[in-house]
């Protein structure tokens, strides 16, 4: 069976440093790493054992025609090498494709939460923010974004409402972004 594009989403993805994929790509680790975080697996090391054996090998070869698996030290440098804010807009783009020809009548819940694992983290000066865009008939998160703290949430929501093609659906938010989806046009 032929590839059912998840990696072509990826292919565009911005890198921090010069990498001409000479024998491991980018996007199809990106792809190695989605399938296995919808399979439930926690981290890459995990993920990696995950995608090495035969079984899991073979099907990445017929369904996603990944021939190569990355070992778990270079699969890590991969990852580290993206640019965050491009993966997001990659992912997005992903996600959106399997949304409907129209959003008529769709539920685009937006909310901002705390990553509450950050909280205690010494590399972060303050927790980990992230605002979502929840499309509730679903199930799936659309979109999101970081922010800097719980007061930068509503230029955040605004950016990503921006981005998103929702025209015709019902937006919802809490008090916080309550006035935002009270005035879009």
């Amino acid at each position: 069976m032929k590839n059912n594009g998840i990696t072509e989403y990826f292919e565009e993805v911005e890198i921090t440093r010069e990498y001409d994929g000479y024998y491991y790509s980018i996007a199809e680790s990106i792809t190695i790493v989605i399938l296995g975080s919808i399979c439930g697996l926690k981290n890459i090391s995990q993920i990696h054992q995950w995608a090495e054996s035969e079984r899991v090998s073979e099907f990445l070869k017929e369904r996603f025609e990944i021939n190569r698996i990355p070992c778990y030290y270079w699969l890590l440098c991969l990852m580290k090498m993206i640019k965050p804010e491009s993966l997001n807009s990659c992912f997005m783009h992903w996600v959106c494709s399997f949304m409907p020809e129209t959003t008529d009548r769709m539920t685009i819940a937006l909310d901002g939460k705390t990553i509450c694992s950050t909280t205690k983290m010494d590399k972060y000066e303050s927790p980990l923010h992230i605002v979502s865009a929840h499309i509730s008939e679903l199930g799936i998160t659309l979109a999101q974004r970081s922010v800097d703290g719980k007061s930068n949430e509503i230029p955040a929501v605004q950016a990503l409402l921006k981005e998103l093609n929702i025209k015709g659906s019902v937006v919802v938010a809490d008090a916080l972004n309550s006035f935002i989806v009270t005035h879009l046009e």
